[in-house]
């Protein structure tokens, strides 16, 4: 699902054409071989997203526009802002988020802006995820104010993009008046949802009140199916994540100290930590490459700066980094990503193993024995 190469030829090809755009984006020096170029125009502080053929979708003056990647004019698909877009795995179909407090509108478009299908969340959606290329998922907060404090619920919903969506309780707190009195965006950050690259649990977070300490965000894992959870680390409210790594055996949690964390799945255990504050986190296909507050890490090393307010997406095929910055996206070209590995091995004997060591029917121990026996699993 790794689109060509010659879609970053082609899209080089379009960029040196451009001509007289004043727009700049401030950079520490570049690594030899980086470049970066202005791509198209977008409203500030507004999401995007890419597909794998390199088809962007953005908000531009107030309505939602799909850019193919050879430049031009985009075309208007909504007429409004979006809060979150997520394109399917297949690329064919683009899911858009239009979120109040309240309630949230969840409308699948084709490329040429035909509407598929809608449904209305109650809450806000915070987090998008396609499972498949017919299961889209959603997490979505929901805040009810009383004098002696507010009700935070969290809830998954699991939507075909046809049915009504089914709906799963996650968390359920009542959080004291100074914690709800926190702005308005960093509560709703509160929840976050990544999808493990098996496509069989989600790691989310949920905010957490207790009487007489600091709260906190609890970091969890959920199987799909069994509906198992367990809980992987705490971080402080307002940190970002969670974010799977390719391989789906690990996590990224941001925190409020200014570090990022990398944390084993299998064993609950820290493996790494990056000297950034992880509050918005993008990592390439491979994992090679790690964006953290505009901080541009290869390994362990940092090799590029860009403006810490930049939100920036990896292209599918390792090619390059998009970044919205300052009313523009611009396009980092010259990274050295490697083709992802995928998931080796016999998938559905690793599945059954996830599912076994989930559910607390084999140990931490018992479960990497046994998944290093796996047939044509990376050693």
């Amino acid at each position: 699902m790794i689109a060509s190469r010659g879609f970053a030829l082609l899209l080089s090809l379009f960029l040196a054409t451009l001509t007289g755009c004043a727009a700049t984006l401030p950079t520490s020096p570049l690594p030899d071989g980086f470049a970066v170029k202005t791509f198209t125009k977008v409203d500030s502080g507004k999401p995007f997203a890419v597909n794998r053929t390199g088809v962007f979708a953005a908000v531009v003056e107030g309505s939602v526009q799909v850019i193919d990647p050879a430049g031009g004019p985009g075309r208007v698909i909504a007429p409004a802002p979006a809060t979150g877009f997520n394109f399917s795995p297949d690329g064919t179909r683009l899911a858009a988020l239009f979120a109040t407090a309240d309630q949230s509108l969840l409308r699948i478009f084709d490329l040429q802006g035909k509407l598929l299908g809608e449904t209305l969340i109650s809450g806000r959606v915070t987090s998008l995820a396609w499972r498949s290329d017919k299961e889209l998922l959603a997490t979505a907060l929901t805040i009810k104010k009383f004098s002696f404090g507010s009700e935070f619920t969290s809830v998954l919903y699991r939507w075909d993009t046809v049915t009504p969506p089914l709906a799963t309780p996650l968390s359920d707190v009542t959080v004291r008046p100074f914690v709800a009195k926190l702005p308005e965006a960093e509560l709703s950050r509160s929840l976050t949802m990544a999808l493990s690259p098996y496509g069989d649990e989600i790691s989310y977070s949920a905010l957490k009140d207790p009487p007489l300490y600091t709260p906190y965000l609890r970091i969890a894992v959920r199987h799909l199916e069994t509906g198992a959870e367990r809980t992987v680390a705490e971080t402080g409210i307002g940190s970002g994540g969670p974010v799977y790594m390719p391989d789906g055996e690990s996590v990224l949690t941001g925190d409020t100290r200014a570090l990022t964390h990398q944390w084993s799945l299998a064993e609950g255990r820290e493996m790494n930590a990056w000297p950034t504050a992880g509050n918005r986190i993008a990592l390439s296909p491979s994992g090679s490459y790690l964006l953290l507050e505009g901080s541009l890490y290869q390994g362990g090393r940092e090799i590029a700066s860009f403006p810490k307010e930049s939100i920036g997406v990896f292209l599918p095929d390792g090619s390059g980094l998009a970044l919205s910055a300052r009313g523009f996206l611009f396009l980092v070209s010259g990274l050295q990503d490697p083709k992802p590995a995928g998931l080796s091995g016999d998938l559905e004997r690793t599945l059954e193993l996830r599912r076994l060591h989930m559910l607390g029917l084999i140990t931490d121990k018992e479960f990497k024995a046994r998944l290093k026996k796996v047939p044509g699993r990376e050693k």
